[in-house]
């Protein structure tokens, strides 16, 4: 198969069939032939019996459930973990992902001789002030702490398939799918595009979820976070000594005096600090335990086969 098109869905009942034909007649207009896999991240509502029409209705396409949400990091590893293909498109099934760039993008890969395209917001389409301000502060504290320069990066990517095998060969179940691919290295190039509009329905993706994907970025790609324990006990080590000598120096000159409010606001900020370093490091550990269970990374709770590989083992 030379081409094999990923895209995973949460609660897209409402759009989900009208959004897929958009996306089947541009590919068949552009004379690109694929195969779709679409992978229900445990929708809520009736996602798959919508995808179960058009599992019927179109030849080339099969799907995957999942038997709860697991994340859309894990659904895009389930769809490049279940399909054989030269190369692998992922992308959202709202549109926002434009399928009328797809076929430049391949000829990107073409002319490039790349091994992954990635596609970078040229214009985030219509986002409110406040979520596009963790947005951009996010990208640059990725930036600082793990040295991904992902600004503006979408999961609108295209690589081939020895990007894939990388990719299979990683067990953990804490991953940021576009850090990764930023990780592994190969040979790139960026394809610019505008986010288009929702057509129906709203984006699942809130403010806390991107917080909620920020922090696991983080701590999926560095282990700083712990160092900031040492250098908070470095700074207060520092402290304590100017402030013993301080103390030693009026008491022998005979001018010590009672500083009760300064005893307590040490005492306030240095608990604050410990439970802060003590909270990181628990979460680190956390994770840690997680991945010595080794438990699945998703269960899927039924396969609609079409294409997709029978002797690859689902974790």
């Amino acid at each position: 198969m030379e081409l094999a098109v990923v895209i995973p869905v949460y609660n897209e009942a409402q759009a989900i069939c009208k959004n897929f034909a958009v996306i089947y007649d541009t590919f068949l207009q552009d004379d690109i032939s694929c195969q779709y896999i679409i992978v229900d991240d445990g929708s809520s509502d009736t996602s798959w019996l919508e995808i179960s029409k058009l599992q019927k209705e179109y030849s080339n396409v099969s799907a995957i459930r999942f038997a709860r949400n697991f994340g859309k990091e894990m659904a895009i590893c389930a769809g490049l973990d279940n399909i054989d293909a030269e190369r692998y498109l992922i992308m959202d099934s709202d549109l926002q992902h434009p399928p009328k760039c797809v076929k430049d993008m391949l000829l990107l890969m073409d002319r490039s001789q790349v091994n992954i395209v990635d596609g970078v917001k040229q214009q985030r389409g219509k986002e409110n002030f406040l979520y596009r301000f963790f947005a951009k502060g996010f990208y640059k504290i990725l930036k600082n702490t793990t040295g991904l320069d992902l600004n503006d990066s979408s999961d609108f990517k295209l690589i081939d398939r020895s990007v894939v095998d990388t990719i299979r060969q990683f067990r953990e179940s804490n991953l940021f799918f576009r850090g990764l691919i930023d990780w592994v290295g190969f040979e790139r190039t960026n394809y610019f595009f505008t986010v288009e509009e929702r057509v129906e329905g709203e984006s699942s993706f809130s403010l806390f979820r991107l917080m909620k994907l920020a922090f696991n970025a983080i701590l999926s790609h560095t282990s700083k976070p712990l160092y900031l324990t040492f250098f908070g006990g470095a700074i207060f080590l520092l402290f304590a000594v100017i402030l013993g000598i301080q103390t030693l120096v009026n008491y022998f000159s005979g001018n010590a005096v009672s500083g009760f409010s300064t005893v307590i606001l040490l005492i306030l900020f240095t608990g604050s600090v410990i439970m802060l370093s003590l909270g990181m490091i628990g979460v680190y550990i956390s994770r840690i335990y997680d991945e010595v269970k080794g438990r699945p990374r998703y269960i899927v709770s039924q396969n609609l086969s079409r294409g997709i590989k029978k002797d690859r083992k689902i974790i």
